[in-house]
């Protein structure tokens, strides 16, 4: 049997118990909680960079469009390579490409670690190795996607969705001030040594976790490229409507990155103010991780995720009508809250009867949708902030999430009966 055939793991749509197992049940799952820690690990190590790196550049700078940079090319290959990788993760080792993108993370991370520590740092050498971080995600991003339904039982894949979101939602809650502080307390190089440390750790733990056979051998299948999955997702006009909404999610939580530094700065704070505001987006979100599927089961798909980005919508506007910090902070975390819910949401209903000879380009293209449209929301947000105000950005966002809300305002019914044709179809391909 061949290496892609053996790893593809159990069909999700295989006979389960359709209650599944809770979150401490998979998180003791031999499989399933490894990656779920050296997932987290990996998250928060990258927040540690993230801060590090908007911190040192507003230093050297003074410019939040510079900021939007640095975020733009943390992301920017999304769009370049995530249709390529797409199209291996459904013909290759998804386990081995991720294990591939954490390490040339890493080594990034690890040099800017050794010219932060030589003091050898400006923006051009900060940008370019950000860039090839950068590069790293976009190898793991539709990969790590695809693999946890291979991971899991069909029975479990929503609870482990939105045990996936939440380790960039957890890593968030930590990674951001513990980041501002490391860089305050021991420098920028410190906090990029951290995220090289990190990536190790997700590498190692993926090389011992051991998925199960496949049954039927055929995701190894299908035409390569991007254009596979495009065809697919136009035959479900659903996927469409999600693929939609997760850019406009992307282009409304993005001033939370940027402009947090011009929020500070205007409330009289500093680098410590900035990592409590990117905490607090993250401890929205993992107050409401519990939630989510209960809310699903009740209001239904769709409608839950509409709700999440009204409630982002919600806290982009009060960020922008803050009085000082204290209110700035409680409107953060309302966002984040929202935010969880409509990408945890969305991320399912795609998942859901998805056949799995293709989920590796579908998900490519959630990559290229969330991701990919975070250069340009960063250096958009950047510009509004340079050139109008930070307070103008938030605006900006809180109507990008009000248009996701329109997009989902119906039900979604990516029922097995109304996706089992399709999916038969492209498993067969």
């Amino acid at each position: 049997m061949r290496q892609a055939d053996r790893q593809a793991g159990p069909p999700v749509d295989a006979p389960a118990d359709e209650r599944g197992r809770g979150g401490l049940a998979l998180l003791r799952d031999r499989r399933f909680g490894p990656y779920f820690f050296g997932s987290l690990a990996s998250n928060t190590g990258t927040w540690f960079q993230n801060v590090a790196a908007i911190l040192t550049i507003f230093a050297l700078t003074r410019s939040a469009f510079m900021v939007g940079l640095v975020t733009a090319l943390q992301f920017a290959m999304q769009l370049v390579l995530a249709p390529v990788i797409g199209a291996l993760a459904d013909r290759t080792d998804r386990r081995l490409l991720i294990i591939v993108g954490q390490t040339l993370g890493g080594t990034a991370a690890a040099v800017l670690a050794l010219l932060a520590f030589l003091d050898a740092l400006n923006p051009w050498l900060l940008l370019t190795f950000i860039g090839l971080s950068g590069v790293g995600q976009a190898i793991t991003g539709p990969a790590a996607q695809a693999l946890v339904p291979n991971i899991v039982g069909r029975a479990d894949v929503a609870q482990a969705i939105a045990l996936h979101s939440l380790t960039f939602n957890l890593s968030r809650a930590i990674g951001p001030v513990a980041g501002a502080a490391t860089y305050a307390v021991a420098g920028a190089g410190t906090a990029f040594a951290v995220n090289a440390a990190s990536f190790l750790v997700f590498a190692l733990a993926l090389t011992g976790v051991r998925l199960p056979r496949s049954g039927d051998g055929t995701r190894a299948r299908g035409r390569l490229g991007v254009f596979g999955g495009v065809a697919y997702v136009r035959q479900q006009p659903e996927l469409v409507r999600c693929l939609v909404a997760v850019a406009l999610i992307g282009l409304a939580m993005e001033p939370i990155n940027t402009l947090s530094p011009l929020f500070a700065e205007g409330f009289g704070g500093g680098e410590l103010l900035v990592g409590i505001f990117i905490t607090f987006f993250g401890v929205g979100s993992a107050l409401i991780a519990g939630w989510v599927g209960k809310l699903r089961r009740t209001v239904g798909s769709g409608r839950t995720g509409a709700l999440g980005v009204a409630a982002l919508g919600a806290g982009m506007v009060v960020l922008a009508v803050s009085p000082g910090p204290v209110v700035a902070t409680v409107g953060i975390a309302v966002g984040g809250a929202g935010y969880l819910l409509a990408v945890s949401d969305v991320n399912a209903t795609m998942q859901q009867g998805l056949a799995d000879a293709v989920r590796g380009r579908v998900m490519a293209l959630w990559s290229m949708c969330f991701l990919g449209i975070r250069p340009g929301a960063a250096m958009l947000h950047g510009w509004l902030g340079d050139t109008f105000s930070a307070r103008t950005g938030a605006f900006v966002a809180a109507v990008s999430a009000m248009a996701a809300a329109v997009v989902l305002r119906g039900r979604l019914t990516r029922s097995r009966s109304a996706t089992g044709p399709v999916q038969e179809e492209w498993q067969a391909r």
